[in-house]
């Protein structure tokens, strides 16, 4: 099962990737449930390099790795795996981030997660979640505040 998602924002590629990979933290939905770290989630990271860690900082100040960046091509492209705690295993997702028109298409890939019986389960909640993760980039990387 691979999760597939497309969006579009009015922004060129390099500000679309630079919201995405550099602020993060200000769109992701820690405080909505999108978290390992539940009520303690303070921050989340991704850090912009190849190896790089994606990973969630608690209010005690301690850190939880959720992967690491697998690609890490400004303007274009950004993959890192994902394993949350209550997982069986890693997935991969992967954002591709294309010239269209004034704007760009944001296409998101997330797959592995054929790994057992609850990470199917949990993909097909993923596939709803990436809607508000998604819904909120696209708001931030138009200016907007959330």
């Amino acid at each position: 099962m691979t999760i597939r998602k497309t969006i579009v924002v009015a922004r060129p590629p390099a500000t679309a990737f630079r919201v995405f990979c550099e602020e993060i933290g200000r769109w992701w939905p820690l405080k909505e449930g999108y978290s390992a770290g539940g009520d303690r989630a303070k921050e989340i990271f991704l850090e912009g390099h190849l190896g790089g860690r994606f990973f969630e900082r608690f209010i005690d100040g301690t850190e939880y790795e959720l992967g690491r960046v697998t690609a890490y091509e400004p303007p274009s492209l950004v993959g890192f795996s994902w394993c949350s705690p209550r997982w069986e295993g890693p997935t991969r997702v992967e954002i591709r981030f294309v010239q269209d028109g004034d704007g760009t298409r944001v296409e998101l890939e997330h797959s592995g997660w054929e790994q057992g019986p609850t990470m199917l389960e949990i993909g097909k909640r993923f596939a709803n979640g990436w809607e508000l993760v998604l819904s909120r980039f696209q708001l931030v990387s138009m200016g907007r505040t959330l």
